[in-house]
């Protein structure tokens, strides 16, 4: 659709019956959740997100869908183009994946804090990586990079360090919500109740997965691999510069 742009992910359904992208309507700048025909992507649904720059989403536990509102406004004529930075309005929101009804909507208390990226853990806690748009520098650098949603309640995890105010990927181990951090050149790790665990250096991390017993994640010049029991080892990547994502595929 010309009079669309779409945001940057998409989601499956398990049983393959439908395909969900997130949209911006570029006339009012409104996000949109759109349910789509898999085999054709023809739209079967159009329902709003009730937000403004929606980027990741997924399915929870009881079948709902929830989904991070960026926040940011943009223009058409500007693309990515952030502008009107005090206006933003970000939140993550519960939808009925079925008709796009609102059941929940919460927001943080700086909304100066783009909520981008979910990864869900096992107990059913669902981490939120954060992108900081402050004007003042020292405040953005020094911004959370993590958001942790009970079901009931989001709220902030903080760090003893400053991580750059940039969370580029977020994935979910047995014990940790882990966010990268390239413009701080590392992954960070919290537990899943949000307590500091710590951070682990890597050039430009970004891309970040769960495969095989270990959090990975690709940097610049090499790939981590943080096991949950043994120590962290790197692979050097050849004349490969990897992108912002990864997924784990099982070769049979």
């Amino acid at each position: 659709d010309p009079e669309r742009r779409t945001t940057g992910h998409v989601l499956r359904l398990a049983n393959g019956t439908a395909v969900y992208t997130a949209e911006t309507d570029l006339d009012s700048g409104q996000g949109r959740l759109v349910r789509r025909d898999p085999r054709s992507l023809a739209a079967l649904a159009d329902s709003p997100t009730h937000g403004i720059d929606p980027h990741q989403f997924l399915i929870d536990t009881d079948g709902s869908l929830l989904l991070a509102n960026g926040g940011v406004p943009t223009l058409p004529e500007t693309g990515r183009l952030k502008r009107d930075l005090a206006a933003m309005d970000p939140s993550l929101v519960r939808l009925d994946p079925r008709d796009g009804r609102l059941l929940g909507q919460w927001r943080l208390h700086d909304p100066r804090l783009s909520l981008r990226h979910l990864a869900r853990a096992a107990d059913g806690r669902v981490g939120i990586a954060l992108q900081a748009e402050h004007d003042d520098a020292d405040t953005r650098a020094a911004a959370p990079l993590l958001a942790v949603f009970d079901g009931q309640a989001l709220r902030c995890a903080e760090a003893p360090r400053a991580l750059a105010g940039y969370g580029g990927d977020i994935a979910a181990t047995g014990s940790a919500f882990c966010v990268s951090a390239p413009r701080a050149g590392g992954v960070a790790r919290w537990s899943l109740d949000g307590r500091w665990i710590g951070h682990t250096a890597l050039d430009e991390a970004c891309s970040l997965a769960t495969a095989q017993g270990a959090l990975w994640s690709g940097g610049r010049t090499q790939a981590l691999a943080l096991p949950d029991t043994a120590p962290a080892a790197t692979h050097a990547l050849a004349a490969v510069r990897l992108d912002n994502h990864w997924v784990p595929w099982a070769i049979t």
